[in-house]
């Protein structure tokens, strides 16, 4: 057996590995005490099974899916008020909000800095007029598409 301490999206996991069937490609698994049988991708074997995968608690933020990472489940989106939104272009990594609720900005004036692609990228407002609100925080994980502030 092997255990692996693992931090993802900042919780922490307990990884337990208990057995590796390698006639079959499965692993059984215990993360944080709840116990799963996974496909090992890119194995080869004979006569591979399908893997049995128990549904995470609810509790813990865990999905466990087929040949995939774990992952812990996207937070719901936050209401988004009326206005012009500024969205994501590209997944990654909010560096710094250059604004706050309340604000009043101008047409081309940076509002958010995105790192993705190890390249830090400028999101710019593209019309003018007071930010009624900002929906992520520094250090969020953003995709593509993702509202990232609204003004009015």
């Amino acid at each position: 057996m092997k255990k692996y301490s693992l931090k993802i999206n900042g919780n922490s996991y307990e990884v337990k590995i208990d057995d590796i069937n390698e006639a079959s490609t499965l692993a059984h698994v215990t993360v944080n005490g709840t116990k799963y049988n996974v496909e090992i991708e890119g194995g080869k074997a004979a006569a591979v099974k399908k893997p049995q995968v128990t549904a995470a608690p609810e509790a813990t933020g865990l999905s466990v899916t087929p040949k995939t990472p774990i992952a812990t489940k996207p937070a719901a989106a936050p209401a988004v008020a009326g206005g012009a939104k500024v969205t994501c272009p590209l997944p990654g990594t909010i560096i710094s909000i250059n604004v706050k609720e309340g604000d009043t900005v101008a047409a081309g004036q940076t509002v958010v800095v995105l790192e993705a692609m190890k390249m830090e990228n400028n999101i710019d407002a593209e019309r003018g007029g007071v930010v009624k609100q900002v929906l992520v925080s520094a250090g969020a994980t953003v995709m593509e598409g993702d509202v990232l502030l609204v003004i009015e």
